[in-house]
């Protein structure tokens, strides 16, 4: 399943970790910078033997806690 399948909670279908590629689309980032930020550890990440996946639970939260509040 593609992270393209995204619903409108958030969740692509009922899996939790995402793929290299389907986190990249999931965060509208390019396949090395997600690469890079994971091994700087500037996103959440998970190793799965040599697999690199990403928890979806776990970047909704590194969203929301990056997340600028507007002024008012």
């Amino acid at each position: 399943m593609r992270a393209k399948e995204v619903s409108d909670n958030g969740h692509i279908g009922r899996r939790r970790l995402l793929n290299v590629a389907e986190a990249s689309d999931y965060l509208g980032l390019e396949r090395d910078t997600v690469y890079k930020k994971s091994r700087l550890r500037e996103i959440p990440s998970v190793k799965v033997g040599r697999a690199l996946r990403f928890d979806i639970e776990a970047l909704n939260r590194f969203i929301q806690q990056h997340a600028i509040d507007t002024i008012e």
